[in-house]
């Protein structure tokens, strides 16, 4: 009988036990025990590849803030013992050119200076950019961070910082009208 009574008494002091999550903004603080012994889950903002932590989504417990769930913030299963939402490990930040499509020229422009890209730390370096037959339709990157995507049919990547500076794409863009204006002179 004494042994059903202490199981009991596990049982109901584990379902009132607070869970504990990291709170705060930047995910520095060890997870602390949360102020309403019903909550059940931990909040905190999303990590998307490339570019970084969202911005205005605090470490919390709780779920996340009105329609944010997955797209700025991500919940996790809260535990008595340990945060589970415990900042993401990063790498350290590298950085790739943006290009913009120039309607004059018919032909994409690299940004002159570079964009910075975040990463975690199981994430390799990967700068993408415009082959020289690229469109509009066939390379559509805005930020130059990242893998290709299987859309962007028109897309090479490359794997050091830095790596997706390219004068070649403008180059051929002015010499294939000198070209062509060459061969009729012939």
């Amino acid at each position: 009988m004494m042994k059903y009574l202490v199981v009991l008494a596990v049982c109901i002091y584990s379902a009132s036990a607070a869970i504990k999550c990291v709170q705060g903004t930047d995910g520095a603080k060890a997870a602390s025990d949360c102020a309403k012994t019903d909550e059940t889950l931990c909040s905190q903002p999303k990590f998307t590849e490339y570019t970084g932590l969202a911005q205005g989504v605090e470490y919390a417990c709780g779920a996340c803030a009105g329609e944010t769930k997955d797209l700025t913030c991500e919940e996790c299963t809260g535990k008595a013992d340990a945060g589970c939402n415990t900042a993401k490990t990063v790498a350290a930040d590298f950085k790739c050119y943006a290009y913009t499509y120039n309607a004059t020229s018919k032909a994409f422009d690299a940004a002159a200076k570079a964009t910075t890209c975040k990463r975690l730390e199981a994430t390799t370096i990967v700068c993408n950019k415009p082959k020289s037959d690229a469109t509009l339709t066939t390379y559509t990157s805005t930020t130059g961070c990242g893998d290709c995507t299987t859309k962007d049919t028109a897309c090479e990547k490359c794997t050091t910082d830095s790596c997706n500076t390219s004068g070649a794409i403008r180059v051929a863009a002015l010499f294939v009208p000198l070209l062509a204006v060459l061969i009729n002179l012939l």
